[in-house]
């Protein structure tokens, strides 16, 4: 059986971790870790705090750990990271070089030519949403006319 993690604090670092526990604008998560880790200091064991809270016991011993490793900084909320990006920048230049060209492009023929150049199949709204994040602005395709007709004297 592991031995149970010893937190210490300074009377410095427990004022803070007092501030932030109590402070509105802080994350409700960084809050809820600043009691976790002031509670362990004061003795309490892990599976008491996390029966506390309502929490398991190993995201007690998670937040603990890594306060020992990373100190203060160790309870700043960070958001996960997610799944990467499908619309990468050599897209973003694919569909500009499209753009360029002397002919109308919609959504779902973009997304069509991505599909076929890069193998990724993107919705058209998607595209469309990239659209207007690099500055282009939808307008309704019409028919018009090759050239002004012009007049025989």
């Amino acid at each position: 059986m592991a031995a149970p993690l010893r937190i210490q604090l300074t009377p410095e670092e427990d004022r803070l971790l007092l501030e932030l526990s109590l402070d509105p604008r802080t994350h409700k998560k960084t809050r809820l870790w600043a009691m976790m880790v002031r509670l362990a200091a004061e003795g309490w064991t892990a599976p008491k705090i996390a029966q506390h809270f309502h929490k398991d016991r190993t995201t007690v011993y998670l937040v603990l750990r890594r306060f020992v490793r990373e100190g203060l900084q160790g309870l700043a909320y960070r958001k996960p990271p997610g799944a990467p990006r499908k619309f990468t920048p050599e897209m973003a230049a694919f569909v500009e070089e499209r753009l360029a060209e002397d002919r109308v492009w919609t959504a779902p023929q973009l997304a069509a030519a991505l599909a076929e150049r890069f193998g990724v199949r993107l919705a058209p709204k998607v595209v469309a949403r990239h659209l207007r994040a690099m500055g282009y602005v939808w307008r309704r395709t019409r028919y018009v006319p090759l050239g002004s007709p012009r007049r025989k004297r």
